[in-house]
Parts: structure tokens; sequence; C-alpha cells
């Protein structure tokens, strides 16, 4: 039994939610796009069946998906980083992903349902 961790974002589907600010003209209120991201980990199974029924009780599009996984040197992501930030910044990522995963895997040993843990991101 394999676990994995994968990020899921969705289409907006027309869903906003209102935020107000203090600007040197007093309060204003706006309205702000809502793009939903959810994570979730457990088994390649666990995970299928989770999306599914959450997609199935928002009516949500999914728009695209990504493996939530310390990226090993050499990969494509892992270069761009580095390119982009510096190897110390990609090692402190991969640090960061290894922590989040240890966390998921905790609470995912926790569960008695036998279910996927779903987070928002």
């Amino acid at each position: 039994m394999e676990l994995i961790c994968e990020d899921f974002h969705f289409y907006n589907n027309g869903v906003y939610k209102t935020i107000s600010n203090l600007s040197p003209n007093g309060w204003f209120t706006d309205l702000k796009k809502v793009e939903p991201s959810i994570r979730i980990f457990g088994t390649k199974e666990q995970i299928e069946e989770a999306l599914d029924t959450y997609i199935e009780l928002t009516g949500m599009n999914l728009d695209e998906s990504h493996d939530f996984k310390p990226e090993p040197k050499g990969s494509y992501w892992y270069e761009h980083r580095v390119r982009r930030f510096g190897e110390q910044q990609a090692i402190e990522q991969n640090k960061v992903v290894e922590k989040k995963l240890k966390e998921y895997k905790e609470r995912y040993n926790k569960l008695s349902n036998n279910k996927a843990l779903i987070t928002t991101i």
C-alpha cells in the first residue's frame, strides 16, 4: 500500500467572495474570485474515490493536478527552482515538502475510516 499525495486545482465556476479593505478614503468592499484547491493524501484508489466524491458534491470542474512530493535532483522542477531561486532554496523546499508529508502520514495513520486525508491548500 503506497501512500501518495496530490494537489488538485479547480475552475472557479462563478464562485466569488466578498472582501473588505481599508483605504485612505475609508472601507471599501469588493468581490474576489475563489479558485478552490485541495490536497489529498492516501493510496491511489483512495485519492481517486475522494476526488470523484468531492467533484460530485461540489460540482467543481478539475483544472489541473500535481504530485506533491520532494523533487529529486536533476528533475525538471528541481532544476527550475535552482535556476530561479538557487540550490539552497531547492533543498529547503524539499525539506518543507518532506515535513508536510510526514505530518500528513501521521494524521492519516490516526484515521480509522480507511479514507483519504483531504486538506485545503
